[in-house]
């Protein structure tokens, strides 16, 4: 069989592209009937009325590893938030407590708006992080040191269900998580699936000096005063950047912070451990901070432990300074409330770290809940039933106490910050598809859930929304951006009105990975992504084509590479990946479809195309079309694409990705997949293709399916894009290859959405969905 054979000429298939094409091929593929395109009422979305502008960047970051092997390691992804009327002029920094990320203060897993959408409200510009090496901010995997993950009985004991699961004293006080609490209570299950994996020590830097330097940088970005508000383990971290930048923070809020001081407590016994070591030896922090006298070491703080607790209670005695007390002289300051939980196992010892603080010159108002009408909480009070009650409290503390002496204008983020109009946004949300526990009984671990954040347009023209399944390494944040600071792909869409739904993969970004039963993390080095992406000619890359690529964002004299800033800015969004990716996300994806429950458009990169293609098969009914930008390839055989040549015949594959998919008449395993090779159209460039010996299999869910395959101009992928489509054309589907040069789009790369050209390639999408998926 030869290429002609196969379907159009390359002229016809972009004709096909541009003007909708001839009908021809099978036409059993039959999407379900459209809806209006916004998510159904399952799916919890939230107005952004109260907003004008949102974007998302990364602060600080450091290069990590030995000459050639470098790898971007601490930085923080930071999510920014503009209110439409601007009242404070001091915006809030939110940094979240250990296992988890700045959804905290997005949603409650009942699903309920935030404490972000509260504030938004009340008129404050806000800074959303995820600390260094979780959530979106790159892990760098045999560096970072090791990693924990929460169970779900160790979530119900300690957070959700302390009533009922809690062995400390006033767990029975505890009655303002929503629902039962308990494993099985679908918003327990929600809220299962927020958390996320956490350094658990063993690297060069802890958890608290990472983000301290991430947070620093943050605040350098920012250049206007801040208000920082603390969670748990978070509270370390503010300590630690209110100190390094004493004239940037005008206040502090923090919610049951990290403690206590010098020595940890067993909460079951209410009584100091006899465990060696733990404790947070700097008094409110396990890491160096400034005291007057200074000291050089923590040993050298003198301290006392009372002989008892001066108030009453289920509390432990105080360690406290013996005077004169050293003084934390760069907080001495910055006004502070200290809020704890009347249900909470921190209260045992909250008491003894604000007692520390006032000790040290620091003016902390301590606050049991209970005492100002807020009773029933437990640790994660930001989540819990009466939240808005207490960011009101929050709001009114802020308001008397802390001196607002400049302009609200001065909370705008300036320039360096890339914020985005949300003229076109009606609403956004986050939810998680999928998701199982793992693990033996009694230690089980929620595992498989995918972050999926949605954004519904003001506009609605469009009855698919369109889903976003992001390439290997990255997140759905590559969506939402571009490195030199304009708007991502997911802008362009809402404002030509289509829903759209971006994902982290599970084991990736805000989706959990469970260390030890998910596949062995790897990560790009800054030398791959310079070679295969951003800068191939300078880096040493070697592909036939990679002299066409002209379009990376950068004007630097080392433009793709390191010391590029765009090319820097770019590492710090790149994620450790696992070695089973489509294992965990297929499951998802088709929940994803389940949930979302009417067809869709799917848009997939590189490796989200293999993935896509097997969600596809199987919910082909939730399928309106397909977008298949450079799709993880080729099938059949592997390439070496410095040689333009197949190396080997892949032994499992099903055609188009290594997991099984539906044919009729059926296969049993890719052995008995009857091929030949097609010699190629543009030898050089590209290798010729595998191809099913007569007579065909036809893939059984894609008979008619409207699909559109891209290939940039510059791209190593060029080698081989060509032949997953002719696999589709042969199996029934009706797939447009398009060269992007020979749509008159010119100088890209696998990363096309990034590019400076960006716009034209996503104008030449939606234009083709116009014409070709009614």
């Amino acid at each position: 069989m030869n290429a002609t054979k196969m379907g159009p000429s390359i002229t016809l298939l972009i004709a096909a592209a541009l003007l909708g094409g001839a009908q021809a091929g099978a036409q059993s593929f039959k999407a379900t009937k459209p809806t209006s395109g916004a998510p159904p009422a399952a799916i919890p979305t939230f107005s952004t009325s109260d907003l004008s502008r949102t974007g998302i960047f990364y602060a600080g970051g450091k290069y990590v590893g030995a000459q050639g092997k470098e790898v971007m390691g601490g930085s923080a992804y930071v999510e920014v938030w503009v209110p439409k009327q601007i009242k404070h002029p001091y915006p809030i920094v939110y940094i979240h407590g250990a296992g988890q990320t700045a959804t905290d203060w997005l949603q409650t897993p009942d699903g309920r708006p935030g404490w972000a959408y509260y504030f938004a409200k009340q008129g404050y510009v806000q800074y959303m992080v995820d600390s260094p090496a979780r959530g979106r901010s790159p892990y760098v995997p045999d560096h970072d040191g090791n990693l924990n993950i929460r169970t779900a009985a160790n979530l119900e004991a300690t957070f959700t269900a302390s009533a009922k699961k809690g062995d400390f004293p006033r767990a029975h006080l505890h009655s303002q998580f929503p629902g039962s609490g308990l494993k099985g209570d679908p918003i327990f299950d929600d809220f299962a699936k927020t958390q996320v994996q956490f350094l658990g020590g063993g690297g060069p830097a802890s958890q608290d000096e990472l983000s301290r330097d991430a947070f620093v940088a943050l605040l350098d970005a920012i250049k206007s005063p801040v208000i920082i508000l603390s969670h748990s383990q978070g509270g370390a971290a503010g300590w630690l950047t209110a100190d390094a930048r004493p004239n940037q923070v005008k206040g502090i809020v923090t919610v049951e912070p990290g403690g206590p001081p010098i020595k940890n407590v067993d909460t079951a016994k209410v009584a100091y451990s006899t465990a060696a070591g733990g404790g947070m030896s700097w008094g409110v922090t396990a890491s160096p901070i400034t005291y007057d006298p200074p000291i050089r070491a923590a040993s050298e703080l003198q301290v006392a432990l009372e002989e008892k607790s001066d108030i009453p209670g289920d509390v432990v005695p105080c360690y406290v300074q013996k005077e004169p007390a050293h003084k934390l002289v760069n907080l001495e300051k910055i006004p502070v409330v200290y809020l704890s939980a009347e249900g909470g196992y921190h209260r045992e010892f909250d008491h003894s770290l604000a007692k520390w603080l006032n000790q040290a010159g620091v003016k902390t108002q301590f606050v049991r809940m209970e005492e100002v009408g807020l009773r029933g909480n437990g640790h994660e009070m930001m989540l819990e039933k009466n939240s808005d009650e207490i960011a009101k409290f929050i709001d009114g503390w802020m308001v008397k106490n802390i001196p607002q002496k400049d302009k609200p204008s001065m909370a705008m983020p300036p320039a360096g910050i890339p914020t985005f109009s949300t003229e076109n946004i009606s609403r956004h949300g986050f939810f998680y598809a999928g998701g199982k526990y793992a693990g033996e009984a009694g230690k089980e671990i929620m595992d498989d859930a995918m972050y999926t954040e949605v954004w519904v347009p003001k506009q609605m023209r469009h009855p698919y929304p369109v889903v976003f399944f992001h390439g290997n390494g990255q997140t759905g944040a590559v969506w939402r951006q571009t490195p030199d600071g304009r708007p991502g792909w997911a802008y362009y869409l809402i404002e030509h009105g289509y829903s759209v739904y971006m994902v982290d993969y599970p084991a990736r970004g805000r989706s959990p990975y469970v260390p030890g039963v998910d596949g062995k993390l790897g990560i790009r080095t800054a030398l791959d992504l310079a070679q295969i992406w951003t800068g191939p000619v300078p880096s040493g890359g070697n592909f036939p084509r990679m002299h066409k690529y002209t379009q990376w964002p950068s004007d630097s004299p080392k433009k793709g590479t390191m010391g590029d800033p765009v090319f820097d800015y770019f590492a710090k969004g790149q994620m450790q990946f696992v070695n089973n990716q489509a294992e965990l996300a297929i499951p998802a994806g088709v929940a994803l479809l389940d949930k979302i429950g009417s067809p869709v458009i799917l848009l997939t990169h590189s490796q989200g195309g293999g993935i896509g293609f097997n969600v596809a098969d199987e919910r082909p009914n939730l399928i309106a079309g397909m977008v298949a930008i450079e799709p993880g390839g080729p099938q059949i055989g592997t390439v070496d694409t410095a040689k333009v040549e197949y190396t080997r015949v892949n032994p499992n594959s099903w055609g188009l990705t290594p997991m099984p998919m539906k044919y009729d008449p059926p296969f049993a395993s890719p052995s008995d997949i009857k091929v030949h090779l097609e010699p190629s159209e543009r030898p050089g460039d590209e290798v010729g293709c595998y191809m099913q010996d007569e007579p065909v299999h036809k893939l059984v869910g894609y008979q008619g399916m409207r699909i559109l395959s891209m290939s940039a101009e510059g791209t190593y992928h060029r080698v081989f894009d060509v032949c997953i489509p002719k696999w589709l054309n042969q199996a029934g589907a009706k797939d447009d290859f398009v060269r992007l040069e020979d749509a008159g789009i010119h100088g890209n790369m696998h990363e096309m959405f990034l590019d400076r050209n960006s716009n034209d390639v996503i104008k030449f999408i939606d234009g083709w969905l116009d014409k070709n998926v009614k």
